[in-house]
Formats: structure tokens, sequence, C-alpha cells
């Protein structure tokens, strides 16, 4: 048996878990995450983000308007 320590053992736990998945997720939530983000709702969803990037100074990383 390979000696670990504790970091290295909570990094393979999260690992462990991170390859899993999300417990709280049932198959038909992954599959709209899978549609979201890979399938026939990707560029819906890459519009929105875009729209609240544009429109959220925090998120987009400018300067509000009106703030030079």
């Amino acid at each position: 048996m390979v000696s670990m320590s504790v970091g290295e053992e909570l990094l393979e736990e999260r690992r462990r878990r991170r390859r899993a998945g999300d417990p709280r997720l049932n198959e038909a939530d992954r599959e709209i995450l899978r549609r979201v983000t890979r399938g026939d709702l990707q560029a819906e969803f890459q519009a929105a983000l875009d729209a609240d990037l544009a429109a959220d100074p925090l998120l987009g990383g400018h300067e509000p308007a009106g703030r030079a």
C-alpha cells in the first residue's frame, strides 16, 4: 500500500467526487446541462452569458456606464 499524506488523500477524495458527478443532479438534469453546454441549447446559452457580461460591470470586468 502506498503511503499518502493527508493533503494527498483530500485531493484524491475530491477527484473521486468530481468524477462521480453531483449527487443532487438526476439524469434529466444532467441531460439539460449537456444540451446547454454541448448540444442544441449551446448558442442560446452563450448569447445569454454574453448579454449578462455586457450588462453587469462586475461580471464583465468593465467600468459601469457613467464612471470613467
